[in-house]
């Protein structure tokens, strides 16, 4: 019995979750029930300055959803069939892509808290782990990848699925001393992704 199956309906589902994840994010500084007190400019600045923490980190996650948006996308250019264990891992996976905006609700609102810093940087290391091990078992899997992926392109992908779990590592250390720092280095994410060379 041949277990392989094709791979675009997986995509056509995360697709849509990233998407909706993505918008919902706007949901953690987008609250209308603030606006209606707004009678003058100083009252209306002084809501805008106070919406700040929420709209850095929404810009934050966005970047963060986008990379692992971009990362998925590249995984499956090279993933020409699927099983029943890795449709689980990817499900798996995608349990913690669809709380980050509840995460970055949280932080955006407690980010001061070691306890926000800690449940928004724990989403995100587990997202992280998930998306590793999916390519892992993929590329362990044979006649799972296209018959052109060599090893260098493996193992390269591999490291670049391992920079959210690792920055996800340092942020939780940091969080120890800043909450607000800890959480806030993964604006460096896409800076590292981006200096890394693949074929």
């Amino acid at each position: 019995m041949n277990n392989e199956l094709k791979t675009a309906r997986v995509e056509t589902l995360c697709d849509g979750i990233f998407a909706i994840a993505m918008t919902l994010l706007i949901v953690g500084f987008a609250d209308m029930s603030q606006w209606a007190s707004v009678t003058d400019d100083e009252q209306l600045r002084k809501l805008l300055f106070s919406m700040w923490p929420d709209f850095v980190y929404y810009v934050q996650s966005f970047i963060i959803l986008g990379a692992f948006w971009i990362e998925h996308h590249h995984q499956f250019h090279y993933i020409k069939h699927t099983d029943l264990k890795l449709l689980f891992i990817n499900l798996f996976a995608f349990i913690f892509v669809a709380l980050i905006p509840v995460s970055t609700l949280i932080v955006g609102d407690y980010g001061h808290t070691r306890t926000a810093a800690f449940l928004f940087e724990i989403n995100l290391l587990f997202a992280g782990l998930l998306f590793y091990i999916h390519w892992r078992y993929a590329s362990g899997k044979s006649g799972m990848l296209s018959n052109d992926v060599d090893r260098k392109t493996i193992q390269f992908y591999s490291r670049k699925n391992l920079v959210i779990p690792i920055v996800s590592v340092i942020a939780i250390l940091i969080t120890f001393i800043s909450p607000q720092i800890g959480s806030s280095i993964y604006f460096i994410v896409p800076f590292i992704i981006a200096m890394q060379r693949g074929k």
